[in-house]
Formats: structure tokens, sequence, C-alpha cells
């Protein structure tokens, strides 16, 4: 695969099962915050590679304001995620320039956004977020991002510590066994009298899904439902494919 080559400087754990991979950002590497690359490793230890082979699409997790690149994912079976597993500092990946439209608008139009994020797909989220915080931004954000249990909650401290004027973040958790929920806490799925909770004026946001495709289509079934146009709904492009790509 052309592309670029970049150099690990270290890995994270940063959710149970869930790894954050820093690589060296190359100097003429530019993108936008939301976008996407396809990531391929190479083959160093001679395992048997399954058909859907050693490239993924992946999230740039990191902001253009950041000096490094970032990438998260969750640990699986196939040989992409084992490679991935055995990757140390020093070692190289290759990457396509950055593609994608799971982008905010202009500052020209400052309506308010509402992130649904499942899981992993809390990657192009944060991308936004630290951008935004960054930048400064006014505009209004909320979070709902679900997980199944706490443990699973990737970039959570991180996240609330934003400094955003007009932020709020809400932790949704699907399979918690603890029923006391604290404030911006909630138990069950994102539903509509959830959205209703915490969204003021439902059709005057814009709403940006990104998660597995069982719960992307939810989310955007749901927003149907609500009435929410087509063009207020971005969904990340690649999270959707009809695959068993978290494997």
């Amino acid at each position: 695969m052309q592309g670029y080559q970049v150099i690990l400087k270290e890995t994270r754990d940063v959710a149970e099962g869930t790894r954050l991979f820093v690589f060296e950002k190359p100097a003429e590497y530019v993108f936008t915050a939301g976008q996407y690359v396809a990531f391929a490793v190479p083959n160093t230890s001679g395992i048997e590679v399954d058909p859907r082979g050693l490239t993924r699409s992946l999230s740039i997790a990191s902001a253009p304001c950041e000096p490094d690149l970032y990438f998260a994912m969750r640990q699986g079976e196939s040989s992409f995620k084992q490679m991935c597993w055995q990757l140390k500092a020093g070692d190289t990946a290759t990457i396509t320039k950055a593609v994608g439209f799971f982008l905010l608008p202009s500052d020209s139009d400052m309506r308010p956004v509402v992130f649904l994020a499942g899981g992993i797909g809390i990657t192009p989220v944060r991308s936004i977020l630290k951008q935004a915080e960054h930048d400064g931004s006014k505009r209004s954000f909320t979070l709902l991002y679900s997980n199944r249990f706490a443990k699973d909650i990737t970039f959570g401290e991180e996240i609330n510590a934003l400094d955003l004027e007009r932020f709020r973040a809400i932790t949704v958790l699907s399979k918690s066994t603890d029923a006391c929920a604290p404030l911006n806490d909630e138990r069950g799925y994102i539903c509509q009298p959830m959205l209703e909770k915490y969204v003021e004026d439902i059709l005057g946001h814009l709403y940006y899904i990104v998660g597995s495709p069982e719960f992307s289509d939810a989310m955007e079934q749901m927003l149907i439902g609500l009435g929410i146009p087509k063009e207020q709904r971005h969904m990340d492009p690649f999270t959707g494919l009809r695959t068993q790509a978290a494997k």
C-alpha cells in the first residue's frame, strides 16, 4: 500500500481490551478532525494472514493540533489485530492520506452538535472535540457515549476534562448492574426519552453517529423517527460496513 510510513512511539491501554497507538506524525501530513485512513501493518512474525488481510480503515483519534498521530482499537482475533498487538516502539505502519466527511460545518454554521457514539466509535469524536478545545470553539456540543460497562469507556477522563465553554458528556452503560447512576450517567440504551432529557430543540441540532453497524442503524432510525432530516444526520462513513471488521 502506498502512503506514509509512520513510526510507533508508544502504546497505552486506554480501556479494558482497548489500546492506543501513538505514532510520529510526518511533517507534511495534514488532516481534518474526524477523518480516517487506511492503516496497514507488515507481517513481521510470519503468522498466517486471514482473508481480510492486514489493512483496516481507522479513524484518527488525535486532533490536527496535536504533535502525534493517535489510533485506538479494541483487541480481537483477526491477524490484523494480532499483528497490531505485537507492535512495539520503533516499529512502522503505513497510512494513506486522510479522507472522510465526518466533519464539523464551518463556523458560519454554528448549529449545536450532538454526538451519538458507541464503543470504540469515540475515536473521531475525541479528535473533533480536542480540536474544538484548541480552537476555543463557542459551539454547543452534547455527547451521549454508549458502552456496556464502565471498564469499556475509552478516553472518558480526558473527554470529561475538556475545556469547552458549552459541552456536556453523558455516559450510557447498557449492561452495568449499578442501578444508581450519578449526574450525566445513564443506564440502558440511548433512546428517544434519553435524548429529549439532554437535548432541547431536537430539530435544531446536527447529529453525528459513530459506532458499530447495529448501533449506527439504531441511532439513525431513532433520529428518522424524530423527524431529523437527512442533511442533519452525519454517519461515520466506514463504520457502517456490513462486515466482521471488529474481530
